[in-house]
């Protein structure tokens, strides 16, 4: 069954204090989240070697993707 929204969806996992801290300040600001993310994507769009410059001190260490090795130990018994 095909999404019935008009925009695909995107999935982030921030860590949860970071989120929270964010969903205050902007909520202090009457702004929203999800409107913060399409007003970033917009800016980068826009002019994307400032933005990204403009971020670079707050990039998020790259975090190693799929299943993590299996220990020393561990497996399939045979």
């Amino acid at each position: 069954m095909s999404s019935q929204h008009r925009d695909p969806a995107l999935t982030v996992r921030p860590p949860a204090t970071l989120k929270g801290q964010a969903q205050t300040l902007l909520s202090e600001r009457q702004l929203e989240v999800q409107a913060f993310v399409v007003a970033c994507l917009s800016a980068l769009v826009a002019d994307p070697d400032r933005f990204i410059s403009d971020l670079e001190a707050h990039w998020p260490e790259k975090k190693p993707r799929g299943r993590p090795p299996l220990a020393a130990g561990e497996g399939n018994p045979e």
